[in-house]
C-alpha cells in the first residue's frame, strides 16, 4: 500500500490485485507482504489499540438490540466515548501528510486506489462498521431521550418554550418505555465512536504507509546524490 503513497500521481487505474492477508496478518503480526510490515512500532500499538476500542464499542452498540433492559453499564459507554479523543487526535496529527497525497489537489484517483489496495478482510470490517453504524443511528435518533430513573418512577425532562413563563416539563414513563429509550441513547454514544475509531484505525494505516513510502525513496535520493560528480 506503500506503493500507492510513494509514487507520483497517475491518470490511470492500473492496481495490480492485492496479496491475500489473514487477519493477523492485518494488525501486522505475521507477513510484510503488501503493506502488513508497514504496521511497526507506534502504529501498530495504535492501530490495533484502535481497532479493539472500536470493536467494544460495536459490541455495546449491538447489545442495545437486545430484548429486555440494557445489560453494559454506562460507565463503559462513556469511557470508550472518552477515550476516542486521544486516539483520534493522534491519528490526526499522523495524518497531516497522508491525508494531503490521498486528497490533496491532483490525487483524487489516490484514496479511491488506496482503498481498494487494503486487504479484503480489512475492506470487509470497515464496511461493517459503516453499515452498523449507520442502523444504529437510524434506529436510535428517533426515540433517544434523556431518561432517568429515581424513587420517583422512570421519565425524562424537556424545556417546555410554548409554556409562559418557560420550564421544565416531566413525562413519565414505564419501565419497557424506559428501557428502549435508554438503549437508543446509548446506542447513539456507541454508534458514533464506533465509526471515529475504524476512521483512526485508517487514518494510522496511511501514516504507516506514507512512512514506509518515505523511507523507500530515501535511499534511492540518497545514492542518486552520491552518483553526481562533485565540483574540484
Amino acid at each position: 500500500m506503500a506503493d500507492v503513497l510513494a509514487e507520483k500521481p497517475h491518470p490511470t487505474w492500473g492496481l495490480a490485485a492485492p496479496p491475500r492477508a489473514t487477519v493477523l496478518a492485518i494488525i501486522g503480526f505475521r507477513g510484510r507482504e503488501f503493506g502488513m510490515g508497514e504496521l511497526r512500532g507506534g502504529y501498530r500499538a495504535h492501530f490495533v489499540l484502535a481497532l479493539v476500542l472500536g470493536g467494544a464499542d460495536m459490541l455495546c452498540m449491538a447489545s442495545t438490540w437486545l430484548p429486555g433492559g440494557y445489560t453494559v453499564p454506562k460507565w463503559l459507554v462513556m469511557g470508550l466515548l472518552i477515550a476516542l479523543f486521544p486516539v483520534l487526535a493522534v491519528a490526526l496529527f499522523r495524518a497531516l501528510r497522508p491525508a494531503w497525497l490521498l486528497l490533496g489537489r491532483g490525487n483524487g484517483d489516490r484514496f479511491i486506489r488506496y482503498v481498494l489496495a487494503l486487504p479484503p478482510v480489512l475492506k470487509l470490517t470497515y464496511a461493517l462498521v459503516i453499515a452498523a453504524s449507520a442502523l444504529g443511528f437510524a434506529t436510535g435518533a428517533g426515540a433517544a431521550e434523556d431518561v432517568r430513573a429515581d424513587a420517583s418512577g422512570y421519565y425524562y425532562t424537556y424545556w417546555d418554550t410554548s409554556s409562559q413563563p418557560q420550564h421544565s416539563s416531566r413525562v413519565d414513563l414505564t419501565e419497557p418505555a424506559y428501557h428502549a429509550a435508554l438503549k437508543s441513547q446509548l446506542r447513539i454514544f456507541s454508534a458514533g465512536p464506533t465509526l471515529f475509531y475504524a476512521l483512526s484505525s485508517f487514518l494510522v494505516l496511511a501514516s504507516a504507509s506514507s512512512a514506509a513510502a518515505r523511507a523507500r525513496t530515501a535511499p534511492r535520493r540518497s545514492s542518486g546524490s552520491a552518483k553526481r560528480p562533485g565540483r574540484s
